[in-house]
């Protein structure tokens, strides 16, 4: 195995494992933080295919701007779990 492809491997586990988590977990706060882990693997799966805009414009938009706002209104709303 190369270890392009175990890289890969990894990154594509810890994604599953983050989306699996994000779905089984009570907590929304919780929620939205495996939501946070699963896109910057994504990116970093975009980082080694060789797309470097991809993976920043996954980390900009998805990562920082949709769960911000997705954080603020979970806030906002004072769910109590």
């Amino acid at each position: 195995m190369t270890p392009g492809l175990i890289v890969f491997l990894v990154l594509a586990f810890i994604a599953v494992a983050a989306a699996i988590a994000m779905l089984f977990s009570s907590n929304t706060v919780y929620s939205a933080l495996y939501l946070i882990l699963n896109f910057i693997a994504i990116a970093v799966i975009y980082l080694t295919l060789g797309a470097p805009f991809v993976a920043l414009a996954q980390i900009t938009v998805y990562a920082g701007a949709i769960m911000v706002l997705f954080l603020f209104v979970i806030m906002m709303l004072g769910q109590k779990n």
